[in-house]
């Protein structure tokens, strides 16, 4: 942890008195501390913000420096930044000249005064030889929900080479049920803090609360970020769960083209061009990188000839948002969530792709996904995991074009790192949840381990066996309609690619809303008990309505890893409890997916397929990467 750095105060405890009732995290100038992203192989995007209540005004000129030490003695780049106020004071430098798979130090100042250091890494140039890649993943970071413990934890990593966030980075409004913790305290529902934003320095300030927790500081400070919206970022719609007396929509403002432009204000984000297509506009020589179009935030990384990390916009497509999207690539009546244009990018994309893997940064889950509507005579909540089942006909194309049904080359070991989903997903990629195309998976069962949150045992549903038993308990595989791509021998040969969705940072999943639901007195014992043990039946009823899904787990949250080499991918699902300040990282489950076939070995490995790590007799122990320099010196008190 920081030290000198205020923590933020626990739910109904009052901030303490300051001269600047606004969110903040250090003292000084740069009191949002500082964050970097969007890495090439030459250059990154590095990201402060003065706050103008603290200096002299008119606020002047932001040195910054690049440096290949700690303590800044070596310094490669360095550059001056006047502030504006129509960038809200935010600071965003596209430094160049940078070497390739290299980390870096970086800091701003102002006058005497310096920012926290940053750490940085730069992208091996792509199609280089790259033999190991680490990427964290999260979305859906509700300040309210969480006492963000895992922030803290994944700063303390030091073998991470980005952290990709899948929307949802920061939140509209508390959810009713998951009121864990507030700044001003939750007794005053109407303080900008507490509700949905009115207008876009509402915005902003929604971006200054988060950033005035000092986990979300440093696991910014530790290492780069790609970050994708959804729409918790984006809907300038007023909307509340908790009612703010005399506040409601009539008193809103806030357009999309406001949370739009403070999302780019207050990211790492390097705008992409205006004409689709997907390409960064490069600003060389310093100056603020203003976004040509600041609805477009679809665009791709390239690591090496290892990954090629592709960002997608799964949320402005959708009808709330009336931007007439194109979707005549599909040559139907339904909607497209993409566009024409996006879909084209994307596709093209992952077809000329040279990388040993595809990874899809992809908002809302993707795979077929039916939820039980009734478990164990309870109703079940509706949890939003299931967008893409409004445009089948998309969902369709896409992995028709993976298998090569369109008339292109199969392409091979995609993976769909997903957000939105609030619980921890695995899954195999097919299009379609109909019985008689001849996919089938294993036996369903329960995990063996543990989850972060006490009372959380056998910590989700999961496939026991490969499905290659399948073969011998007579499930219909074989040439049946739409298998024609199907080994025989393989009954999940149909799958296009894996899906990966590692649980939420904080908003809750299915045991918050099954608390909410019960009814009083209904509930025998104790009431955080029984919902775990209902999400138990619910997660079973999911892995046997979805052959697809590989596995699920709906209690705990925290953080994923993707792990990646020219043989595999491991997937590392990191949990805390997070109600409980501090909590330490609990490894809950693991998944693998393979580069190649190797039928040699039992159970057969098999591309395109994600399946639990003991299935292939690996033991579920945390993965590691080469130690990259050391984190910057922490700030003095």
């Amino acid at each position: 942890m920081f030290t000198g750095i205020t923590s933020p105060a626990s739910a109904d405890t009052p901030a303490p008195t300051s001269e600047i009732d606004y969110p903040t995290c250090l003292p000084g100038p740069f009191a949002h501390g500082i964050a970097s992203g969007d890495p090439l192989a030459d250059r990154v995007i590095i990201w402060t913000r003065v706050m103008p209540e603290r200096v002299p005004s008119p606020v002047g000129a932001v040195r910054w420096a690049v440096a290949v030490d700690p303590d800044m003695r070596t310094v490669v780049a360095s550059g001056v930044q006047v502030p504006r106020h129509e960038h809200d004071h935010t600071v965003k430098v596209d430094v160049t000249g940078l070497s390739p798979a290299t980390t870096y130090y970086y800091r701003f100042a102002l006058g005497t005064e310096h920012s926290i250091t940053g750490r940085t890494r730069t992208a091996p140039a792509p199609g280089s030889p790259t033999t190991h890649v680490r990427i964290a993943a999260m979305s859906c970071s509700s300040y309210w929900s969480s006492m963000w413990s895992g922030f803290d934890n994944l700063a303390d990593r030091n073998d991470i080479d980005l952290v990709i966030h899948l929307g949802d980075y920061i939140y509209d409004f508390p959810d009713a049920d998951e009121l864990v913790r507030s700044r001003v305290g939750f007794h005053d529902m109407t303080h900008p803090d507490n509700r949905d934003w009115l207008t876009l320095d509402e915005v902003r300030r929604r971006y200054a609360l988060w950033r005035s927790d000092p986990q979300f500081v440093r696991a910014h400070q530790q290492h780069p970020w790609l970050i994708v919206w959804d729409n918790h970022d984006l809907d300038p719609e007023y909307g509340v769960e908790v009612q703010a007396p005399g506040i409601d929509e009539s008193m809103s403002t806030t357009t999309l083209a406001d949370t739009s432009r403070a999302f780019y204000e207050w990211t790492p984000t390097r705008p992409v061009r205006a004409d689709g297509s997907g390409e960064f506009v490069l600003v060389d020589d310093g100056s603020y990188p203003v976004p040509e179009d600041s609805l477009l935030v679809y665009r791709r990384l390239r690591y090496g000839d290892l990954v090629e990390v592709f960002g997608i916009d799964a949320q402005t497509g959708l009808e709330r948002y009336g931007l007439g999207v194109d979707s005549s690539h599909l040559h139907g009546a339904e909607p497209s969530l993409l566009g024409r244009q996006q879909f084209e990018w994307l596709t093209s994309g992952l077809s000329a792709s040279t990388a040993r893997w595809r990874l899809i940064a992809n908002q809302a889950w993707f795979s077929p996904a039916d939820i039980p509507t009734v478990v164990e005579g309870f109703p079940m909540p509706r949890i939003g995991i299931g967008r893409w089942a409004a445009f089948s006909d998309e969902r369709t194309a896409i992995v028709r074009h993976l298998r090569g049904d369109d008339g292109g080359p199969r392409v091979r070991n995609t993976i769909m790192v997903t957000g939105d989903a609030h619980g921890s997903f695995a899954s195999d990629i097919i299009e379609t949840s109909h019985l008689a195309d001849g996919y089938a998976s294993g036996a369903p069962g329960f995990s063996s381990g543990h989850g972060a949150e006490r009372g959380n045992h056998h910590a989700g549903a999961v496939r026991t066996d490969t499905g290659t038993g399948a073969l011998m308990a007579g499930s219909p595989v074989g040439p049946a309609a739409g298998s024609a791509n199907m080994d025989p021998a393989d009954p999940r040969g149909l799958s296009v690619g894996v899906e990966f969705s590692p649980s939420s940072m904080g908003r809750g999943g299915a045991d918050e809303m099954i608390i909410a639901a019960m009814p009083t007195g209904s509930v025998t014992g104790d009431a955080r008990y029984e919902s775990i043990r209902i999400s138990r039946a619910a997660e079973m009823a999911i892995l046997s309505l979805n052959r697809n899904a590989q596995f699920v787990e709906w209690v705990d949250h925290g953080y994923g890893i993707v792990d990646l080499t020219h043989q595999r991918a491991v997937f590392e699902y990191w949990w805390q409890d997070k109600h409980v300040p501090g909590a330490p990282d609990v490894l809950g489950h693991q998944m693998v997916a393979w580069a190649d076939d190797d039928t040699t070995v039992s159970p057969p490995r098999r591309r395109d397929q994600i399946d639990a790590v003991g299935l292939h007799g690996l033991p579920v122990e945390p993965t590691s990467g080469a130690q990259q320099l050391p984190a910057p010196p922490l700030p003095r008190s």
